[in-house]
């Protein structure tokens, strides 16, 4: 089975005013042209006292236990990869000779795979292992080839500050069809910023991100930059989310309930709901969220925002608003 991938910008685009004027701190603006040569460490010298190097080649399934950026299983995954298209790239290359570690012409001096060059158009290009110049370049990568550079997943990138990173084509959720939705997204995104204020934004960030992978909470005294930020990588699905969603389409709904005069209560609710789960006020029991004192609010959070709406659960949504505040304000 061939893989398609990517190699995606970190940060993202940066956005602009209705008048075309970038929003600074907003993403990439400048035009750039990044390279990377292939890792490689002294592991000897020659008779001549010449050194000997060990390149990072990406087909040796015994360094795979140490890509710390991959779980255990993943790391089993890539072991069946690395068996499966090695033959291939050795057969395209001229062999196992060529492919060793150690041979300082074709890893140094061969510009093809010794070096890497990412400009603004990379992130537009699709890989695919079945070809087997690609399917080098995919395991060089993954293994941390060009790490200075390019990180093998979007969270290391994020960790480590790296300003590119590989996207599998089943980590890249949005097609061409999408665009026009993201597009949208961020249009909401900047009516909200300019026309809301930073609540909107805030509560916002509790109803949607709080189900992304990473997530630490905000407070209220957390810079709006970063809330924004927060938001433009949500939109583009570069927060990873527990489940696949459209993010643009769902930023777009809940812009939207928070534009209308009916539903905005209901998203402070939400965000109540998700926070005070998210610091214990409210737990999951026998598949039902249930507050501190015993109250049953449903089996779902849209179940729970509903009861809480209740005038007899008057009391319990008071309590909670006013521990998550409270934890918001520390």
């Amino acid at each position: 089975m061939s893989i398609r991938f990517t190699i995606q910008n970190t940060p993202t685009k940066a956005t602009k005013e209705s008048d075309g004027t970038i929003i600074r701190y907003s993403g990439i603006a400048e035009p750039f042209r990044r390279t990377s040569s292939r890792l490689a460490e002294k592991k000897a010298e020659d008779a001549n006292g010449r050194p000997i190097f060990r390149f990072t080649t990406g087909l040796d399934e015994n360094r795979v236990d140490f890509y710390p950026w991959y779980n255990s299983e993943e790391k089993k995954e890539i072991k069946k990869q690395i068996k499966e298209l090695t033959p291939v790239i050795s057969a395209f290359y001229g062999g196992d000779k060529v492919l060793a570690d150690d041979n300082q012409y074709f890893w140094a001096k061969d510009r093809t795979v010794a070096q890497i060059t990412v400009t603004n158009e990379t992130n537009e290009m699709f890989f695919d292992t079945k070809n087997p110049n690609h399917a080098l370049l995919y395991l060089s990568l993954i293994a941390g080839a060009y790490e200075d550079t390019i990180a093998p997943t979007y969270d290391w990138a994020q960790d480590k500050q790296r300003q590119h990173y590989v996207a599998l084509s089943t980590d890249v959720i949005f097609e061409e069809e999408d665009e026009i939705t993201r597009s949208d997204a961020h249009g909401a995104l900047a009516h909200l910023r300019k026309d809301a204020g930073n609540e909107s934004l805030f509560i916002l960030a509790w109803c949607l991100q709080i189900d992304t992978n990473g997530f630490g909470g905000f407070f209220r005294n957390t810079a709006p930059k970063e809330i924004i930020n927060s938001h433009i990588k949500f939109i583009d699905g570069k927060l990873v989310t527990k489940k696949k969603r459209n993010t643009p389409a769902q930023f777009i709904e809940y812009a939207e309930k928070w534009d209308a005069q009916q539903t905005r209560a209901s998203l402070y609710i939400e965000a109540y709901v998700k926070a005070g789960e998210y610091y214990s006020f409210i737990n999951q029991r026998e598949k039902k969220y249930v507050t501190a004192d015993g109250t049953v609010l449903g089996n779902t959070v849209v179940e729970a925002v509903a009861s809480l709406q209740k005038p007899k659960f008057q009391q319990d949504l008071e309590k909670l608003r006013d521990q998550v505040e409270a934890k918001w304000k520390e």
